[in-house]
């Protein structure tokens, strides 16, 4: 766990884990000196050292998933958690307590660890499919212990199932939950670089290459079920006497802008890329020319309200060029040059527009 967090990009969440095993190194080795030396105190060490564990744990995935980590959430269990155990280990406990207070504790605070990876809008991915089986696993084990404690009713009686448990399924359940999540930190940076792949650093949409393959699809998809597609080729009027004027810090600011003006005003499906400089194309599904040009009158009106922060005497305008799929159009290119025509033609009428092809050809 400490080398994915120094390699796989020094996240918080994996850090975290990192910390939560290596405190589980120190319960495991607590846990068995408690065995052989029949020592109450290295047992409470323990106990404390598990729930410190499963806490971190359920911090981590928390952390990943983006989720607030309320400090009373796990202080305030945790602390009572330990209270109970010191009871326990006192001469006033019993055995079957000291047995079942820390797996029942331990178990809910995995099952919620497993309720916090559950995403939110999306399905699982195998990493975390496997992460969240082993985690209801872990749950069910603990809770497994915490009920075979309950038959403890002497020094030495009542012990069996017990041990069994805690001897042949912890050690197992402690690895494989282990090696998934490593599995979710590979699977989350692989995630990471496809998205670099294909994705614009500076406006979070779709680069080129992201932008002809969700084209080579949503053709398909339209050729399929015999629905509408229309391409808009659009850039931003006087781009370049703004980056002479107020230096690329300015257009930079202007490209964010525009990019999210534009992923805000299209449905979601739709999809927004930038084709190169200040140039962008958007593929709306089910949607003809005309209603894409609907769209984009909307954009192309805000786009003259857009202000960048630090440069606010700066005035952004842009144009547009529409093009819908053809029955002969075989690749995206064939609806690109058909927009870029569309496109020139309206630089070519005074800028700031929306021209139709059909209307330029």
């Amino acid at each position: 766990m400490a080398v994915a967090w120094l390699h796989f990009g020094r996240q918080k969440h994996v850090l975290t884990w990192t910390a939560s095993y290596a405190v589980a190194v120190f319960q495991w080795a607590a846990n068995a000196g408690g065995f052989f030396l029949k020592s109450g105190l290295l047992y409470g060490i323990a106990g404390f050292g598990l729930v410190t564990s499963a806490s971190l744990l359920a911090i981590g995935i928390r952390q990943r998933s983006g989720r607030p980590v309320p400090v009373r959430l796990f202080a305030i269990p945790a602390g009572a958690a330990a209270i109970a155990t010191l009871v326990a280990i006192s001469p006033i406990g019993m055995q079957s307590m000291q047995g079942m207070i820390i797996p029942a504790f331990v178990g809910v605070l995995v099952a919620i660890s497993a309720v916090s990876l559950w995403p939110r809008d999306r399905a699982f991915t195998p990493p975390e499919l496997a992460f969240f089986s082993v985690l209801v696993a872990f749950a069910i084990g603990q809770a497994a212990l915490a009920g075979a404690a309950l038959l403890i009713t002497g020094p030495e009686t009542g012990k069996e199932l017990y041990r069994a448990i805690l001897s042949l399924y912890t050690p197992t359940i402690y690895i494989g939950t282990g090696v998934a999540a490593i599995l979710v930190v590979a699977g989350d940076l692989a995630q990471q670089l496809r998205r670099q792949i294909r994705h614009d650093p500076l406006t979070e949409v779709f680069n080129r290459r992201g932008l002809d393959e969700a084209g080579i699809k949503a053709i398909a998809q339209a050729r399929r079920h015999n629905r509408s597609l229309a391409l808009v080729v659009c850039d931003l009027d006087g781009f370049k006497a703004l980056n002479d004027g107020h230096g690329h810090i300015a257009g930079d600011q202007a490209l964010r802008g525009f990019a999210q003006l534009l992923t805000s005003a299209v449905r979601r499906g739709d999809i927004v890329g930038r084709m190169g400089g200040d140039e962008f194309g958007l593929l709306l599904l089910d949607s003809n020319a005309a209603a894409a040009a609907e769209v984009m009158e909307r954009v192309r009106v805000e786009v003259g309200h857009l202000s960048l922060p630090r440069f606010p005497q700066a005035v952004l305008r842009a144009s547009f060029g529409v093009a819908e799929l053809m029955a002969d159009d075989s690749q995206l290119e064939d609806l690109v040059a058909r927009a870029d025509a569309a496109l020139y033609a309206a630089k070519k009428g005074g800028k700031d527009r929306i021209t139709i092809w059909r209307d330029a050809a």
